[in-house]
């Protein structure tokens, strides 16, 4: 567990399951003393004012999950806007062991929030997702191994429907409580929520995304005939590996084709700032397959992107698809609902990332693997990752976001830890890992660029 006596660690919480969250903040801004310089101005901070907006683990913790055994580290950076000095850090994150009372099983998330109350947003999601998912998965394993003799409970499983509609329905009602919470105003504030259960039993783990908060996999293909755009790199372990970026999640926002359908049909309109005011021509044919964007696909140079507006006037203009919270959006067809993807972890799977898109605004997939597997403890990799993300805010724009990040490193994966060593329900023939894989790799292939044009 991390310890409490880091300066720099603002009464990190420890809860009970091995539980670690970010801190809360909200309602207590701190006084930083932070310099506003020139735009322009290199470094904007000094590193200790950068150090005092920084919440991270202390040290990189090792775990044993199942068959699976990683380190992990996580660290977040308050943003910098020259405007608001003392704006809250709107991102949150939480890392759980013993999820669902399972030893083996454990649950990892980052939540970007949104609006004025953005923080408030992030920080209940936080603190209730993680509750409502352990209960929900506890109460569908019990109705499904009731019939069982005691002896066998302990080892099963659930089936991937049951885990993925027990996930569905702990971000709907996580979603219900937020809009009737008394302690925020969720009408035109809101949160991503990027999260990974993780089933050490079955060497599986479980990706849950709404909005565009990202996890990416880090795979060495080095025997890997298929595989292409690979680079080879070195850790500070010495050892050469050849580490490709598979997408985990793929991001919800009005660049998607079918995210632009599915809101439209309640009525809303899909339109940039500029095409509101008049400034750009509005193309109404914009659903083809020719205006599908995958992921952070280079899209534009003016940071003008299409956004969810009500057809009875400008608002609320959201850049993103789904969201829990956004009371308003939500008529709109911005939903709470997850896309889910689940994947078996074999030897080849050698980092997990989940961050916020602080981190992905401006750094490719392939970058932030890459950077990563440069070195040999991940929370170093966490301070480089969000280090190099600060930097290229400031060189592209006058203020930075909230950088979140979590860095799973996979130190060893039991194959004998497989899906015939767990009694589940899955009814469909067992398929190996490669082969279940490459299903779900198809789900969110495409190339996985920044945000931004022309940044590599």
């Amino acid at each position: 567990k991390p310890r409490i006596s880091d300066p720099f660690l603002h009464q990190l919480p420890l809860r009970k399951m091995g539980c670690t969250q970010s801190s809360s903040a909200h309602n207590k801004p701190r006084k930083s003393g932070i310099e506003i310089r020139k735009a322009g101005d290199n470094g904007v901070m000094s590193k200790t004012e950068i150090h005092k907006r920084i919440d991270s683990i202390p040290e990189t913790c090792t775990a044993k999950f199942g068959g699976i055994t990683v380190r992990y580290a996580y660290l977040s950076q308050r943003g910098y806007y020259p405007d608001d000095a003392h704006k809250p850090n709107q991102d949150s994150y939480v890392v759980s062991h013993d999820f669902a009372e399972r030893k083996n099983d454990a649950f990892f998330g980052v939540f970007d929030g949104h609006g004025r109350d953005g923080d408030k947003c992030a920080q209940f999601v936080r603190d209730n997702l993680l509750s409502l998912m352990s209960k929900a998965v506890k109460r569908c394993r019990e109705r499904e191994c009731s019939n069982l003799p005691d002896e066998l409970k302990p080892v099963f499983e659930l089936s991937k429907e049951n885990t993925q509609d027990a996930i569905l329905k702990s971000h709907v009602e996580c979603n219900r409580r937020m809009h009737v919470s008394q302690d925020l105003d969720d009408s035109l504030s809101g949160t991503t929520s990027i999260s990974i259960y993780l089933h050490g039993n079955r060497n599986r783990i479980t990706v849950s995304n709404v909005g565009d908060s990202r996890a990416v996999i880090g795979r060495n293909t080095a025997n890997d005939k298929d595989a292409t755009n690979a680079i080879a790199t070195t850790p500070a372990s010495g050892t050469s590996t050849t580490l490709k970026a598979f997408a985990l999640s793929r991001d919800q926002t009005p660049y998607r084709r079918d995210e632009r359908k599915r809101c439209r049909a309640t009525g809303a309109r899909i339109l940039s700032l500029d095409q509101i005011e008049g400034l750009e021509p509005v193309d109404e044919d914009d659903d083809d397959e020719e205006n599908d964007v995958v992921l952070g696909e280079e899209i534009d140079e003016g940071g003008d992107p299409p956004r969810v507006w009500s057809p009875h006037g400008d608002y609320p203009g959201t850049a993103f698809t789904r969201s829990v919270g956004d009371a308003i959006a939500e008529e709109l067809g911005v939903t709470a609902e997850p896309e889910m993807l689940a994947r078996d972890i074999t030897p080849d799977d050698k980092i997990i990332v989940l961050a916020s898109d602080g981190v992905f605004e401006f750094l490719t997939n392939q970058s932030v693997i890459d950077i990563c597997a440069k070195f040999s403890d991940p929370l170093e990799a966490c301070r480089a990752v969000v280090a190099e993300s600060y930097e290229l805010w400031l060189q592209y724009e006058l203020r930075t976001d909230d950088i979140t990040m979590i860095c799973i490193f996979i130190d060893d994966v039991d194959t004998a830890m497989s899906l015939q060593t767990s009694l589940s329900t899955d009814k469909r023939a067992p398929e190996s890992p490669e082969e279940e894989n490459h299903k779900e790799d198809e789900l969110v292939s495409g190339d996985s660029r920044p945000v931004r044009k022309n940044i590599s």
